[in-house]
């Protein structure tokens, strides 16, 4: 019997292991275009928290990362950049810490709190997040 539960559980964990394989390839326009270093097609039943536990991120970063406006609305076939790529050509990531205001942030990189917010799809500047990643554009 422990031969039987130990080759299902190895099955198991094969077949978790061939659903949880990201794409190899995206468009150009989807889900971060040529700034990803890798990319992710959601599956039926994948939520954004199992796909940032899965690449070792957080749910704030994907949404982020892929201009999502609400976190709880992936679907099926949907393309996501799920690790930035190791350089932007027009910028740089920064990583939100304790404390940081976007106001802060504009002036420690020479940004306007409004361009920031744009670049980086944020509705209301006043709602940033520790653990947030930003694109910082270079001047």
């Amino acid at each position: 019997m422990r031969r039987v539960y130990g080759l299902a559980c190895i099955v198991a964990i094969v077949a978790l292991l061939f659903v949880a394989v990201p794409a190899s390839a995206a468009p150009a326009n989807s889900a971060g275009g040529s700034g990803c270093g890798q990319f992710y097609t959601v599956r039926w039943g994948d939520t954004l928290y199992r796909i940032a536990v899965r690449f070792g991120t957080s749910v704030s970063a994907l949404v982020n990362l892929n201009g999502l406006a609400n976190p709880n609305r992936i679907y099926a076939g949907q393309v996501l950049c799920v690790k930035p790529g190791g350089g932007t050509p027009w910028g740089f990531l920064y990583t939100v810490q304790r404390g940081d205001t976007l106001r802060a942030i504009g002036q420690r990189f020479g940004w306007g709190v409004w361009y920031l917010a744009n670049v980086n799809h944020i509705p209301n500047p006043d709602r940033i997040y520790v653990g947030q990643v930003l694109l910082i554009p270079y001047h």
